[in-house]
Protein backbone atom coordinates (compact mmCIF):
# COMPACT_ATOMS: atom_id res chain seq x y z
CA UNK A 1 0.00 0.00 0.00
CA UNK A 2 1.32 3.45 -0.84
CA UNK A 3 1.76 6.11 1.82
CA UNK A 4 -0.92 8.24 0.16
CA UNK A 5 -3.41 5.39 0.32
CA UNK A 6 -2.75 4.89 4.01
CA UNK A 7 -3.88 8.48 4.65
CA UNK A 8 -7.00 8.37 2.50
CA UNK A 9 -10.08 9.63 4.33
CA UNK A 10 -12.90 7.19 5.10
CA UNK A 11 -15.31 6.76 2.16
CA UNK A 12 -18.15 8.80 3.70
CA UNK A 13 -15.89 11.51 5.17
CA UNK A 14 -17.69 14.85 4.94
CA UNK A 15 -21.16 13.29 4.71
CA UNK A 16 -23.81 14.16 7.28
CA UNK A 17 -26.42 11.42 7.64
CA UNK A 18 -29.62 11.75 9.63
CA UNK A 19 -30.84 8.37 10.96
CA UNK A 20 -34.35 8.27 12.46
CA UNK A 21 -34.99 5.61 15.08
CA UNK A 22 -31.26 5.12 15.28
CA UNK A 23 -31.02 3.98 18.88
CA UNK A 24 -32.12 0.34 18.81
CA UNK A 25 -32.06 -2.70 16.54
CA UNK A 26 -31.61 -2.02 12.84
CA UNK A 27 -31.14 1.73 13.34
CA UNK A 28 -28.31 1.18 15.80
CA UNK A 29 -26.50 -1.16 13.38
CA UNK A 30 -27.00 1.27 10.46
CA UNK A 31 -25.70 4.15 12.60
CA UNK A 32 -22.58 2.26 13.67
CA UNK A 33 -21.74 1.23 10.09
CA UNK A 34 -22.26 4.77 8.75
CA UNK A 35 -20.01 6.20 11.47
CA UNK A 36 -17.37 3.54 10.78
CA UNK A 37 -17.46 4.56 7.10
CA UNK A 38 -16.66 8.15 8.12
CA UNK A 39 -20.07 9.85 8.13
CA UNK A 40 -21.08 12.31 10.83
CA UNK A 41 -24.39 10.85 11.99
CA UNK A 42 -27.32 12.67 13.54
CA UNK A 43 -28.66 9.94 15.82
CA UNK A 44 -32.39 10.60 16.10
CA UNK A 45 -34.25 8.83 18.87
CA UNK A 46 -37.90 8.78 17.86
CA UNK A 47 -40.33 8.98 20.75
CA UNK A 48 -43.74 7.43 20.20
CA UNK A 49 -46.68 5.82 21.95
CA UNK A 50 -45.71 2.45 23.32
CA UNK A 51 -41.99 3.16 23.51
CA UNK A 52 -40.87 1.75 26.83
CA UNK A 53 -37.66 3.78 27.08
CA UNK A 54 -36.42 7.34 26.67
CA UNK A 55 -35.46 8.07 23.05
CA UNK A 56 -33.33 11.11 23.94
CA UNK A 57 -31.35 9.22 26.58
CA UNK A 58 -30.78 6.30 24.22
CA UNK A 59 -29.53 8.67 21.50
CA UNK A 60 -27.12 10.33 23.95
CA UNK A 61 -25.77 6.99 25.20
CA UNK A 62 -25.20 5.70 21.67
CA UNK A 63 -23.38 8.90 20.68
CA UNK A 64 -21.18 8.68 23.77
CA UNK A 65 -20.36 5.07 22.94
CA UNK A 66 -19.46 5.96 19.33
CA UNK A 67 -17.41 9.00 20.40
CA UNK A 68 -15.50 6.73 22.78
CA UNK A 69 -14.08 4.89 19.77
CA UNK A 70 -13.38 8.06 17.79
CA UNK A 71 -16.53 8.24 15.66
CA UNK A 72 -18.73 11.31 15.10
CA UNK A 73 -22.39 11.14 16.13
CA UNK A 74 -24.66 13.75 17.70
CA UNK A 75 -27.90 12.96 19.56
CA UNK A 76 -31.33 14.28 18.62
CA UNK A 77 -34.84 13.42 19.76
CA UNK A 78 -38.13 13.90 17.99
CA UNK A 79 -41.73 12.98 18.74
CA UNK A 80 -42.68 10.75 15.80
CA UNK A 81 -46.24 12.08 15.94
CA UNK A 82 -45.26 15.78 15.81
CA UNK A 83 -45.08 16.55 12.08
CA UNK A 84 -43.83 20.12 12.58
CA UNK A 85 -40.92 18.91 14.74
CA UNK A 86 -40.03 16.24 12.17
CA UNK A 87 -40.15 18.78 9.31
CA UNK A 88 -37.76 21.05 11.26
CA UNK A 89 -35.25 18.28 11.99
CA UNK A 90 -33.12 18.52 8.79
CA UNK A 91 -32.74 22.30 9.24
CA UNK A 92 -31.73 21.87 12.89
CA UNK A 93 -29.12 19.28 11.93
CA UNK A 94 -27.85 21.54 9.12
CA UNK A 95 -27.41 24.37 11.62
CA UNK A 96 -25.58 22.10 14.08
CA UNK A 97 -23.26 19.96 11.93
CA UNK A 98 -23.96 20.75 8.29
CA UNK A 99 -26.61 19.98 5.70
CA UNK A 100 -27.62 16.33 5.58
CA UNK A 101 -26.34 14.54 2.50
CA UNK A 102 -28.61 11.62 3.33
CA UNK A 103 -31.41 10.56 5.63
CA UNK A 104 -32.29 7.03 6.68
CA UNK A 105 -35.64 6.31 8.33
CA UNK A 106 -36.25 2.92 9.93
CA UNK A 107 -39.91 1.90 9.54
CA UNK A 108 -41.21 -0.69 12.02
CA UNK A 109 -42.74 -3.94 10.82
CA UNK A 110 -46.36 -3.79 9.63
CA UNK A 111 -47.54 -5.73 12.68
CA UNK A 112 -46.01 -3.23 15.15
CA UNK A 113 -48.56 -1.92 17.67
CA UNK A 114 -50.13 1.56 17.69
CA UNK A 115 -49.96 1.91 13.91
CA UNK A 116 -46.23 2.65 14.16
CA UNK A 117 -45.47 1.55 10.58
CA UNK A 118 -47.84 4.25 9.28
CA UNK A 119 -46.49 6.81 11.77
CA UNK A 120 -42.91 6.20 10.65
CA UNK A 121 -43.85 6.33 6.97
CA UNK A 122 -45.28 9.79 7.71
CA UNK A 123 -42.03 10.66 9.54
CA UNK A 124 -40.08 9.46 6.49
CA UNK A 125 -42.14 11.66 4.15
CA UNK A 126 -41.69 14.70 6.42
CA UNK A 127 -37.93 14.14 6.69
CA UNK A 128 -37.68 13.77 2.90
CA UNK A 129 -39.58 17.04 2.44
CA UNK A 130 -37.11 18.88 4.68
CA UNK A 131 -33.92 17.56 3.05
CA UNK A 132 -31.68 19.62 0.77
CA UNK A 133 -32.45 19.08 -2.93
CA UNK A 134 -29.64 16.62 -3.71
CA UNK A 135 -29.77 14.65 -0.44
CA UNK A 136 -30.44 10.92 -0.60
CA UNK A 137 -33.53 9.64 1.24
CA UNK A 138 -33.60 5.98 2.27
CA UNK A 139 -36.56 4.30 3.96
CA UNK A 140 -35.87 0.92 5.53
CA UNK A 141 -38.58 -1.67 6.08
CA UNK A 142 -37.43 -3.27 9.33
CA UNK A 143 -38.54 -6.79 8.49
CA UNK A 144 -35.15 -7.80 7.06
CA UNK A 145 -32.01 -8.65 9.04
CA UNK A 146 -30.28 -5.63 10.56
CA UNK A 147 -26.77 -6.36 9.32
CA UNK A 148 -27.90 -6.86 5.71
CA UNK A 149 -29.89 -3.63 5.83
CA UNK A 150 -26.96 -1.69 7.27
CA UNK A 151 -24.68 -2.98 4.53
CA UNK A 152 -27.28 -1.98 1.91
CA UNK A 153 -27.48 1.57 3.29
CA UNK A 154 -23.71 2.06 3.32
CA UNK A 155 -23.42 0.53 -0.17
CA UNK A 156 -26.17 2.87 -1.44
CA UNK A 157 -24.38 5.92 -0.08
CA UNK A 158 -21.07 4.74 -1.52
CA UNK A 159 -22.79 4.31 -4.89
CA UNK A 160 -22.25 0.55 -5.08
CA UNK A 161 -25.73 -0.84 -5.60
CA UNK A 162 -26.68 -3.13 -2.72
CA UNK A 163 -29.93 -5.07 -2.28
CA UNK A 164 -32.24 -2.15 -2.89
CA UNK A 165 -35.40 -1.62 -4.84
CA UNK A 166 -36.24 1.81 -6.17
CA UNK A 167 -39.84 2.69 -6.81
CA UNK A 168 -40.55 4.43 -10.11
CA UNK A 169 -42.89 6.85 -8.36
CA UNK A 170 -40.16 8.07 -6.02
CA UNK A 171 -37.61 10.73 -6.95
CA UNK A 172 -34.16 9.49 -7.95
CA UNK A 173 -32.75 10.40 -4.53
CA UNK A 174 -35.32 8.34 -2.62
CA UNK A 175 -34.87 4.63 -2.05
CA UNK A 176 -36.80 1.96 -0.19
CA UNK A 177 -34.87 -1.01 1.11
CA UNK A 178 -37.02 -4.00 1.93
CA UNK A 179 -36.28 -7.36 3.45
Amino acid sequence: MSHAASYAPPPLDGCVVLVVDATTGTGRVVTARLCAAGAAVAVVGAGHRGRGDDAATNAAFLCKELAGIGLVALPYQVDAEDTEAVLALPAQIAADIGPPTAAVVIVPAEDAPYGLADTFRAVSAAVAAGLPVHAVHIEIDQEARAEELARSVVDRLLGTSGSESESESEPESSTSIRG
